[in-house]
């Protein structure tokens, strides 16, 4: 009995011993499935965080790249653009005017620029209708006459204070603001090629200020033909070459600049018979306050040209064929070197006007208004101060 005890005892004993060790066994098992578990709990939500963080810290760098990049694109861009700009600046004034055009324009309309009023309007009559001497109270006058009449002009001021707006509206509505010296003083203006130098400084840059364009034109006081210069006036012609402004003179006189005022009716004949067939016609006329019956000819001349059907207004620019009385290369004794020869005498022999009667013409200077004679217009003074020697030169 004893014996089947001890057997007994001893069974059970394996019993729990195999039992615990089961149990232990599970534990442990059920244990490692945990932290497998939570390893591939963690694996699956962080690494994915810590992928997508890289991936975004890599995306960012290259989005820096690419801005990089592009800056440096622009800059070789813009390093190439001065280049040209230098290279061209570097050529004859014209081909600079040229490339000029290019930027401001773009290639498609390059043929058009490069043409000549001539090329661009063939088989029209070419009328440019040009005042010196402005602004004056006029000034807005004429451009509302213009206006009207859908004509664009050039005008060929002088340096006055307190027409700001008149010079701005010139520019502003299409018309070609030239120049026309500062101060229109012979004896200053023509002293020696300094003097004329430092007066071209003067204006042009008066000029900009005011309208921020650059004239490109200019007018000498009295025409290139005038005799009021001590020294040869090719030494001021080589000045405004260097400078790279086109001078330009007339061909068709309203023949405005006598001391007696002319009659409305008169100056209009002057410039229509003037004009004639001409293939090409600038006009002289004046802004000035002394000259109230060229304000009044302006639409007479304008309407009665255009009802020939062929003819064009136009500002003088690039494409406008320079007229000149004296030309760079024609000496005090061979005027024949000019363009356009002699168009003072040339306006003389062919307008009609000439032939107007002496009562029609003859307007004493007892019928300028005082306001007219005390005018402090740069015009009138220039008349005064040239007393005598208006005769040589028209303007």
């Amino acid at each position: 009995m004893e014996n089947d005890q001890e057997i007994l005892e001893t069974e059970e004993s394996e019993e729990y011993e195999e039992s615990t060790d089961n149990s232990e066994f599970r534990r442990k098992r059920v244990k490692r499935i945990k932290g497998i578990l939570i390893f591939l709990l963690i694996f699956f939500l962080i690494v994915p965080n810590i992928v997508c963080g890289f991936l975004l810290f890599k995306l960012y760098k290259m989005n820096q790249n690419i801005e990089t990049l592009r800056e440096e694109i622009k800059l070789s861009k813009l390093e190439i653009e001065m280049r040209t700009k230098q290279a061209a600046s570097a050529q004859p004034a014209a081909n600079s005017d040229s490339s000029n055009d290019d930027e401001k324009y773009g290639t498609d309309s390059l043929v058009e620029l490069h043409l000549t009023d001539e090329e661009k309007y063939p088989g029209k009559q070419l009328v440019y209708l040009t005042f010196d001497d402005g602004p004056s109270d006029y000034t807005d006058e004429i451009l509302d006459i213009l206006s009207a009449h859908d004509v664009k002009a050039t005008f060929f001021v002088l340096g006055k204070d307190g027409y700001d707006d008149q010079y701005r509206r010139i520019a502003n509505e299409g018309h070609t603001l030239a120049m026309h010296s500062y101060s229109h003083q012979y004896k200053e203006i023509y002293a020696s090629a300094d003097a004329f130098r430092e007066d071209l400084y003067k204006i042009s840059n008066f000029l900009e200020e005011r309208t921020g364009i650059k004239p490109k034109f200019y007018r000498f006081p009295g025409g290139s033909s005038n005799t009021l210069t001590p020294i040869p006036i090719q030494e001021f012609i080589h000045v405004l070459s260097d400078e790279g402004i086109v001078y330009q003179d007339w061909n068709v006189s309203s023949e405005d600049a006598s001391y007696q005022m002319k009659e409305t009716g008169v100056i209009a004949k002057n410039v229509i018979n003037g004009v004639g067939d001409n293939r090409i016609s600038i006009v002289l006329m004046h802004d000035s306050v002394a000259k109230r019956t060229t304000v009044e000819a302006l639409p007479i001349i304008i309407e009665t040209l255009q009802q020939k059907g062929n003819v064009v207004f136009l500002p003088i620019t690039e494409g406008t064929k320079q007229v000149y009385q004296i030309g760079a290369g024609a000496t005090d004794d061979k005027k024949e070197d000019a363009e356009v020869k002699e168009p003072g005498k040339e306006t003389e022999t062919n307008d009609a006007s000439e032939t107007v009667s002496e009562a029609e013409e003859n307007v004493t200077e007892e019928s300028i208004s005082d306001e007219e004679k005390t005018s402090g217009d740069d015009s009138s003074s220039t008349e005064e101060n040239n007393a005598g020697e208006e005769n040589e030169s028209e303007d």
